[in-house]
């Protein structure tokens, strides 16, 4: 049986560095669960470490992708696992390979109501929004979101509502984002609109920013002494640069969220996002054979995206089932509902 991976040798663009490799399947160690994959998304917190950003604490060679859902093909005796059984195969190597042997305490059980497109999509994201959730409580507070059209800020959003924000404002660039996120209950903030920008940061508690740089810096400057500002990302690539504004700064990063969790902690929180999922809206998937991984890569670098790429491995160069293996597939929203159904 041969694993198909892909893999980086050395850090640079991910479109220069990764590359695929096909080898036989070692025999199971104890202690070890197999995983077949089924889908894993591309998400851009991927395909940072591939850049060489998180150089000090990545070892090479490595297997690209944090998350994904597969199915459980053989289990070490006492793993708690079985056969068959649905899987987040999370915190091992790279999910970006058609099998992964993982230790069975952490893998993460999918409940029959998850269809697998969406459970794909249940660990970065989701796991990132409840524990920043559960960190700052949003109840009766004004929430604004930067990056508020991408996947893990319009999530966040919808769940501070959920959770009892009086309001949450996102910040966009482009208008094309306006009636997704007014359909979710976020009233959309053009970052050109720098005078309706000003009036709702002074009357903010909140900010939730995943872009860093000189625009994070800009807000942070505007916030009222009383208010926090949440450091969570950096798609600009560059830092929030600190001066002595009144504003508190505050910084999460999961992988330093997660060491303190238990086994039962982290289970617990997977309960939680199984309940709030199917009740979130979420992107329409984009479904590629892993093989078009380059073509994945190349597209979600392309402004104004509106789908979620999931990368397909149900076999090397076909698509899900009941697709043609030359194809990709349009995939409606998993869970998909207006947001007056959920509003406090």
């Amino acid at each position: 049986m041969l694993n198909h991976a892909i893999c980086y040798h050395r850090y640079g663009p991910p479109a220069r560095v990764l590359d695929l490799h096909t080898q036989p399947l070692p025999a199971l160690a104890a202690g070890k669960v197999r995983v077949q994959m089924r889908y894993a998304p591309l998400n851009p917190s991927d395909l940072i470490p591939v850049t060489g950003a998180y150089r000090h604490r990545t070892t090479l060679p490595a297997v690209a992708g944090y998350e994904g859902v597969g199915e459980v093909v053989a289990a070490s005796s006492g793993s708690g696992v079985a056969p068959g059984q649905r899987v987040l195969p999370l915190r091992g190597e790279g999910t970006w390979q058609s099998y992964l042997d993982i230790a069975g305490e952490w893998l993460v059980p999918v409940p029959d109501e998850i269809d697998d497109r969406l459970a794909a999509r249940g660990y970065i994201n989701p796991l990132t929004a409840l524990l920043m959730l559960r960190r700052w409580p949003v109840a009766g507070k004004n929430i604004v979101l930067t990056a508020a059209a991408s996947s893990g800020a319009s999530l966040l959003g919808q769940w501070a509502l959920r959770m009892g924000a009086r309001s949450v404002c996102g910040v966009i660039r482009s208008p094309q984002h306006r009636e997704r996120l007014e359909q979710q209950g976020i009233y959309p903030l053009m970052t050109t609109d720098r005078g309706m920008l000003g009036q709702v940061l002074q009357q903010t508690d909140l900010l939730f920013d995943a872009v860093g740089g000189d625009s994070a810096s800009e807000m942070l400057a505007m916030l009222p002494a009383s208010s926090t500002l949440i450091s969570w990302g950096l798609l600009s690539g560059a830092p929030l640069t600190q001066s002595r504004y009144g504003a508190r700064v505050s910084k999460f990063h999961l992988r330093e969220a997660l060491p303190p969790l238990d086994v039962g902690e982290w289970r617990s929180a997977f309960s939680d996002i199984w309940q709030l999922l199917p009740q979130t809206a979420m992107p329409a998937a984009q479904v590629l054979p892993f093989l078009r991984w380059r073509e994945a890569i190349a597209d979600s670098e392309r402004q104004g995206r509106e789908r979620k790429i999931l990368l397909d491995f149900s076999e090397p160069g076909g698509a899900v089932a009941g697709l043609p293996a030359d194809k990709s597939g349009d995939v409606p929203p998993g869970g998909l509902i207006s947001a007056q159904s959920w509003l406090p």
